[in-house]
């Protein structure tokens, strides 16, 4: 009797990869302008509630949700500094076997 694939055997077989399309879409897109406006007006209302500061955990929270948003942009760019790395890298290679 044949062993059946694990889920996510299956899963990474059909799509061909792990992990979180959706990131992966915006790496390959580069078209961040939604998640940066939605990022600046969430990063705005926590600076206004920190600004405010109701209360002594409201502006503890509102400061770990703007770094919170700052790590991951910082994030992204790590990424598409990767991404570009691994571009030129695979440039040099097929130049490298093309020469030869």
């Amino acid at each position: 009797m044949p062993k059946r694939k694990s889920q996510l055997e299956a899963k990474t077989s059909t799509q061909g990869q792990m992990g979180y399309p959706e990131i992966e879409k915006l790496i390959d897109s580069e078209h961040f302008d939604e998640v940066n406006g939605a990022f600046s007006r969430a990063y705005d209302e926590l600076v206004e509630v920190e600004r405010k500061k109701k209360g002594l955990k409201k502006g503890k929270d509102a400061a770990k949700g703007m770094l919170s948003i700052e790590l991951t942009m910082e994030l992204f760019r790590e990424l598409l500094s990767l991404k570009y790395q691994l571009q030129e890298e695979l440039k040099k290679k097929h130049q490298q076997t093309h020469a030869k």
